[in-house]
């Protein structure tokens, strides 16, 4: 996980997610376990009332953030626990895929020749750019700067040889056909990205705009893979670990019908992720410039951090995967979880009994995480009790320790309030 550049986090987060590791690395160069993460404190601001003076329109905008942050955290802890006891991993059905077009190899060929020896198609500098081609209008677009390869012998195992020496994403052979040899050269790579151009020499000279213009012959278009699921079309780049659904990919072989079974993880990961995102996105805008904890943020981000901390935990699997990020969820730079599906995948090939092992520990460790500031007895609603009671004493600590039982002081309720967010 990368977070030396982070997004524009309000203050009291882009610190804390600095904090996090991949996996959590602790100072002392050992691996922070879901233990280490469920016991850290709540020192960032258990009742942060006590040390600052607010006026009443922050108390009150602070009531309705946490009132708001405890609402919403109920219902990720409810998310997590049945992500934690979900059941063994199974078939959640398959999904239908429309294979409309493979991935393909840009490829062009000389003409052909007697002697891939002896011919010559002469020496000096082939240049090469490497491109994108639009599939509409046949445009091509240079990416990266050019490479030039010096060809000191102009046969056709010659140029071969100097193209494949180069290592910049081409390959070269002669090929025997039709009772003579011809030079054909192809992209490494898959996808209508990896087109290329030919300059330099003037048998060699290709353009994937205009093809016809050229000596050699295209013989291959660089192109994505199409295909379309549930009436959706899309194109992926190659035709392996080609996603098809989430958490799920698919290798094409030919055009038409394919059915790719699903696994019930891919679900119970989609759902917990969901969960996770939505309250990290809700405390990056409550704690922000215009949102109702700016004056009041230290509780909610223990809350961002401790989540967070339980996110990028070590858990037991039994297997070789014991953190989210081996299974490809890393922690972005906004504090929110992204996924790549293609890790996903391979992992549940593999190892699907880790997997599932590792989603639910790591549902329950965010949920152990969570739970101190939730529920009546939890820090958000003594936190509450806190503001409500600076609302009718003043706008300090000593305001508020200065009124009676009667009048909502140290020892005064705010009975409503609680029994709402219990």
């Amino acid at each position: 996980m990368s977070t030396n550049a982070v997004a524009a986090l309000p203050t009291a987060l882009a610190g804390l997610l600095k904090q996090y590791a991949n996996p959590s690395q602790k100072t002392d160069g050992t691996t922070t376990t879901a233990a280490d993460a469920a016991a850290s404190p709540l020192s960032l601001g258990r009742d942060e009332a006590y040390s600052l003076s607010l006026g009443s329109a922050q108390s009150g905008s602070a009531m309705l953030g946490y009132t708001r942050l405890a609402t919403l955290g109920a219902q990720v802890e409810s998310d997590l626990q049945a992500a934690a006891q979900a059941s063994a991993p199974g078939s959640a059905g398959s999904v239908e895929v429309q294979v409309n077009q493979l991935a393909q190899v840009q490829t062009v060929v000389t003409s052909l020749f007697g002697d891939p020896d002896s011919v010559s198609l002469g020496t000096g500098t082939l240049g090469v750019q490497m491109g994108a081609v639009d599939s509409e209008t046949g445009a091509f677009t240079p990416t990266g700067n050019p490479t030039e390869i010096v060809i000191a012998g102009g046969s056709l195992n010659d140029i071969a040889q100097s193209i494949n020496d180069a290592g910049i994403g081409l390959t070269a052979r002669v090929v025997e056909s039709g009772g003579g040899f011809e030079l054909e050269i192809s992209g490494k790579d898959t996808g209508s990205g990896r087109a290329f151009a030919l300059s330099g020499l003037g048998e060699l000279a290709f353009d994937p705009s205009q093809p016809d213009t050229s000596p050699l012959t295209q013989t291959s278009e660089a192109a994505d893979a199409l295909y379309s699921v549930d009436g959706t079309d899309f194109a992926w780049s190659s035709n392996t670990d080609v996603p098809v659904a989430f958490g799920t990919t698919a290798s094409f072989a030919a055009t038409g019908s394919l059915s790719v079974a699903r696994s019930t993880v891919t679900d119970t990961v989609q759902k917990m992720m969901e969960s996770f995102n939505g309250l990290q996105s809700a405390i990056v805008e409550m704690t922000g410039d215009k949102g109702e904890l700016a004056a009041n943020a230290n509780l909610a981000a223990g809350m961002f951090k401790r989540i967070g901390d339980a996110a990028m935990a070590e858990y037991p699997t039994g297997g070789d995967i014991s953190t989210l990020a081996d299974i490809g969820i890393e922690v972005q730079k906004d504090g929110t979880l992204s996924i790549d599906q293609s890790v996903l995948a391979q992992a549940l090939g593999k190892d699907p009994a880790s997997v599932q092992s590792l989603i639910a520990q790591a549902a329950k460790g965010m949920d152990d995480a969570i739970r101190p500031y939730l529920g009546s007895n939890g820090a958000i609603s003594s936190q509450v009790t806190v503001l409500g009671s600076l609302l009718g004493r003043g706008s300090s600590l000593l305001d508020y320790l200065g009124g009676g039982a009667s009048s909502g002081g140290l020892f005064g309720n705010s009975t409503s309030l609680l029994s709402a967010l219990g």
